[in-house]
């Protein structure tokens, strides 16, 4: 059994034919283009019964309940020379020859058979059952599935409660940085009074609170969101911070599930460093120094809320840039056989861990420096201490050393010019701290600007250039304009494309508005931004971890994969003016010219224009029966619903809803 061309032996005969016999997996080998069962080992004949006359017979003839399970199909592919496999696929046979079939599940290689001439002989099949494996996993997920809705009916609703009521969203600041992580307590019997807030003020200060109100369950959840929204309207109106404690003082006498809660109350100019902070029977602040030193603030608090305590004294200071302060809830610092004073000693020191430590690009801890204090601060402690017996809060502010420049591009009224475009932008969004989900929608909506003032502005054959200028103010809202120095050409006539592009735009951002002059074409786009607050579990957060992004790849590219359930055109990158003539050219390839049916998934898709909209608005018109994947976090899904696509999306067929708005 020696291969003619490199002298390479299988081995002995008997030996070849013994191991085909006792493979664990089963084999099939066919030949010729009726697929005719040349070799069959046992665990074969084991999978579909011990049929008489299986050998030397067609495919087709010897297992025919196959028909309409995509098997043959694929076999026909691979006589073809495309080779496929299948990952845990159903499959029904008639084992005992009585008419019902049993249902297997199998992991499978269907590979074209070659003659030494490279011609196609046949095909060969191998696989393996995993039915073991899906029965076992499927058990453990509906296991799974029944202890998690047990456990949110009997705890869950706290947890919901505290969600609800606390902010979902931190305001990101051009010179400070915000982060809070509120862990609930291990034992859902204790879990429910923590509150915490960062509110940006009318003059551009920043106001940052935490507290902590008796008792638990969900009594205390309402009475910590009561108190959340008393210091958040006083602080709003233009209080100071005399006046705001003494309004929550106020409603807490008058109200007894809020009596006796604790608080702390910081307001920091960004801009000079200047700190006024106080305390109603709360601990005091920590400020940890470029250095790493930490001090704790030499508050002289006062009783707790609503108790007759009386006006509470105002310590001033002054930050200093790069300083980091850091409020919580004493559930941080209680542990077991441990006085306050050390538990207070052991917080300082993992910050002050937490703020030197050299991390590497490569690690899960969040680079910005808040989210890692608080994530290695709340890890840390939780493991020393078994977990946390209270509620715990820890809220971090970062006085950035200087904010981050605004972003001011001229470019080429080409293009060329649009992928250097959202990369430079969506870098300036990362750095002044946008979300992955605000960056998407900025960036979107940004390059949708972008491709007017290119498509509309300047006559055909001309050159020009546009403008994008981006700055952050201290209500954290990011301010975006797009500007060129030419004339807008009136659209022509097109429902399947023009004029989506300022539609996009106002879907994408919270406010939009178009100025044209005689100088140019300005389209200013407004979109207030935050950071999502951390509110979990002990166990959740233990479990799970932070993870950073994956990095987004701005290459095009389209694929085509054969799968049981039909082909499916795979997307990835931009597609924009540069790339949507490829997409549609691909789309039309692979339906063969709209003929065949056909999914394309855009879920790898990282910006997706007015005008991939356009040619997919097109093509639902000639493929009869056309599917877009794209999950929910992916750029393309809330593209696909803002602009009247999302019936094309799975989830929007099986449920027969309407689109709505994305965000």
């Amino acid at each position: 059994m020696a291969d003619p061309h490199t002298g390479w032996s299988s081995g002995d005969p008997q030996a070849v034919l013994d191991g085909f016999e006792q493979l664990p997996g089963f084999v099939w080998i066919f030949e010729g283009p009726e697929l005719r069962v040349v070799a069959a080992n046992p665990a074969v004949r084991a999978a579909v019964g011990n049929r008489s006359g299986l050998i030397g017979e067609p495919f087709r003839q010897a297992v025919p309940e196959l028909a309409g399970q995509h098997i043959f199909e694929l076999l026909d592919q691979a006589l073809h020379g495309i080779r496929s496999h299948g990952y845990e696929q159903r499959v029904l046979t008639d084992r005992d020859g009585d008419g019902r079939l049993t249902e297997a599940f199998y992991t499978f290689d269907m590979a074209p058979w070659h003659n030494p001439d490279g011609s196609v002989r046949g095909v060969i099949v191998q696989a393996v059952d995993a039915t073991g494996v899906v029965a076992a996993r499927q058990a453990a997920e509906t296991a799974a599935a029944t202890a998690e809705r047990r456990y949110r009916q009997a705890a869950g609703l706290v947890l919901e409660l505290q969600r609800s009521l606390l902010p979902d969203l931190l305001p990101v600041l051009p010179n400070v940085q915000v982060a809070a992580h509120y862990l609930v307590a291990s034992s859902d019997l204790v879990a429910g009074g923590d509150w915490f807030d960062a509110v940006p003020l009318p003059d551009g200060r920043l106001a940052l609170t935490v507290g902590d109100v008796v008792g638990h369950g969900a009594t205390a959840a309402a009475a910590m969101g009561q108190l959340r929204t008393v210091a958040r309207q006083a602080l709003q109106s233009g209080g100071a911070l005399p006046q705001v404690l003494a309004a929550l003082d106020d409603f807490a006498a008058r109200t007894p599930a809020t009596r006796a809660a604790t608080t702390c109350l910081a307001v920091l100019d960004p801009t000079s460093g200047a700190l006024e902070a106080a305390s109603h029977g709360h601990p005091a602040p920590l400020v940890i120094d470029a250095s790493g030193d930490s001090r704790y603030l030499p508050l002289a608090p006062a009783g707790p809320l609503g108790t007759g305590a009386g006006p509470v004294p105002v310590h001033a200071c002054q930050l200093r840039a790069d300083d980091v302060l850091l409020l919580y809830t004493d559930g941080l610092i209680e542990r077991p056989r441990q006085s306050l004073r050390e538990g207070a000693r052991v917080l300082a020191d993992t910050a002050a861990a937490a703020r030197r430590g050299m991390l590497t690009e490569a690690t899960t801890v969040p680079q910005r420096l808040p989210d890692r204090i608080c994530t290695l601060v709340t890890e840390r402690l939780a493991l020393a201490g078994g977990g946390f017996g209270d509620d715990t809060t820890l809220l971090a502010a970062h006085l950035l050393p200087k904010p981050v420049a605004p972003l001011h591009l001229t470019l080429p009224a080409d293009t060329t010019a649009l992928r250097p475009m959202r990369r430079q932008m969506s870098d300036w969004l990362t750095r002044i701290g946008a979300s992955g989900p605000d960056t998407s929608d900025l960036v979107h909506a940004a390059g949708e600007a972008a491709t007017n003032a290119i498509d509309h502005a300047y006559p055909s054959g001309t050159t020009g250039t546009f403008t994008v200028h981006g700055t952050l103010d201290d209500q954290g809202v990011v301010h975006v304009t797009c500007t060129d120095q030419g004339r807008w050409r009136p659209p022509v006539p097109d429902p399947g494309g023009r004029g989506r592009g300022l539609t996009m735009i106002r879907g994408l951002v919270d406010r939009a508005e178009v100025r044209h002059t005689e100088a140019g074409t300005t389209v200013s786009m407004h979109h207030h931004i935050g950071q999502a607050t951390n509110v979990t579990t002990v166990a959740t957060a233990q479990a799970a971890g932070p993870h950073k992004q994956a990095t987004v790849v701005e290459e095009f590219a389209v694929a085509v994969i054969e799968t049981p359930t039909g082909r499916v055109l795979r997307v990835q990158g931009p597609v924009d003016l540069v790339t949507g003539p490829q997409l549609r050219a691909a789309i039309m390839q692979a339906s063969r010219g709209g003929s065949l049916p056909l999914t394309i998934d855009l879920t790898p898709v990282t910006h997706l224009s007015s005008t991939g909209v356009k040619i997919l608005h097109e093509v639902g018109r000639i493929i009869t029966s056309l599917r877009v994947t794209a999950t929910g976090q992916s750029p393309a899904h809330g593209v696909l619903e803002l602009t009247g696509l999302g019936h094309l999306l799975p989830e929007a067929t099986a449920s027969g809803s309407d689109t709505g708005h994305h965000r």
